[in-house]
């Protein structure tokens, strides 16, 4: 029996980022989200932080968090879904196409649970855009 699924290569590589966030393109190790979070710069949005340095992997990466603030798993999943669909469709292709080489990290606000994805979308543009600048 074959698995049928394109592997992460085959999707990034045929149409840009593909359905799935490339495994490349996590920000996956705790020494490295700690490090993205005690060092690196830091932009606020009404329901959204983002936090960003340099990259170490030559590439962009991101990681997505989503504190309990009382809510459970449901609702947490619902935001940090959402915050990667913008992170994958959005972002991420402008990064990899720009060419910046940083970790980003987006850390959800209490009021993100009771926000809508076109809310979140917005929240997280203006903290982006200033990051994107000062990497220039």
């Amino acid at each position: 029996m074959t698995n049928s699924a394109p592997s992460d290569a085959a999707v990034s590589s045929e149409a840009g980022l593909g359905f799935r966030l490339p495994r490349a393109a996590k920000l996956r190790r705790t020494r490295d989200i700690r490090r993205t979070l005690r060092r690196g710069e830091r932009a606020k949005g009404p329901f959204v932080e983002v936090f960003s340095i340099p990259s170490c992997a030559g590439r962009p990466r991101i990681a997505i968090i989503v504190p309990k603030y009382g809510h459970v798993s449901v609702e947490r999943n619902r935001v940090r879904r959402r915050l990667l669909e913008i992170a994958r469709t959005v972002w991420m292709p402008v990064l990899f196409e720009r060419g910046y080489e940083i970790d980003l990290i987006f850390r959800a606000t209490p009021p993100a649970y009771d926000a809508s994805f076109k809310q979140l979308h917005e929240s997280l543009t203006g903290p982006l855009e200033m990051i994107c600048v000062q990497q220039l």
